[in-house]
């Protein structure tokens, strides 16, 4: 299974607990502006995103590095069951230590894909946490009443200029590059 696959289309549909638009289209006096946010691409495009994937992707690699060397292994010692001339006894333990190889490195494996699930659900709780005011400020500086989340299967968005995802996209860059690193006034003191 590749862990990263998983994780791309989680974190691809990622859905806020917020619902605002915007319409660009001037409807009649006091109506209600609309409009779209992308998620997929709000994800994609923000460096926050794009932080948060890399961080996915590097976590994967290095679980498909373990796994691999954990595969060589067990064949490794298969090879030297199938290949050498051993005792009985000596294949009997062979085949019990492959057996209980396999056995760790399926747990391994489960718990490896659960911790990695777990950062994913995390870096996604954070990449919302930070774009939900986001989402708030720019609907409020557009006069933006309601904002839907373009979900693929789900709705059809006929209208382009209703995708607000480019402003959200650059918004959330300049409000992560504006805020301080974490620890960031410690270690100013301390210096």
């Amino acid at each position: 299974m590749n862990v990263l696959k998983v994780a791309s289309v989680a974190l691809l549909s990622l859905v806020p607990s917020l619902a605002v638009a915007q319409a660009t289209v001037a409807g009649p006096a006091g109506a209600t502006k609309i409009a779209v946010i992308d998620m997929q691409r709000i994800a994609l495009e923000s460096a926050e995103g794009k932080l948060l994937f890399a961080g996915l992707q590097a976590e994967n690699e290095k679980l498909q590095g373990e796994t691999g060397q954990k595969q060589q292994e067990i064949a490794d010692m298969q090879a030297k069951l199938n290949s050498e001339i051993l005792s009985a006894d000596a294949k009997v333990r062979l085949q019990r230590d492959i057996e209980r190889k396999r056995t760790d490195a399926q747990r391994w494996l489960e718990d490896a894909q659960a911790e990695f699930e777990n950062k994913r659900r995390d870096g996604e709780a954070q990449l919302q946490e930070k774009m939900n005011p986001v989402v708030l400020e720019v609907a409020e500086e557009n006069g933006i009443g309601l904002i839907f989340i373009n979900t693929p299967g789900v709705m059809v968005m006929l209208d382009e200029s209703l995708d607000i995802s480019g402003l959200i996209v650059a918004k959330l860059d300049a409000v992560t590059a504006a805020a301080p690193p974490p620890g960031g006034d410690a270690a100013a003191r301390d210096e």
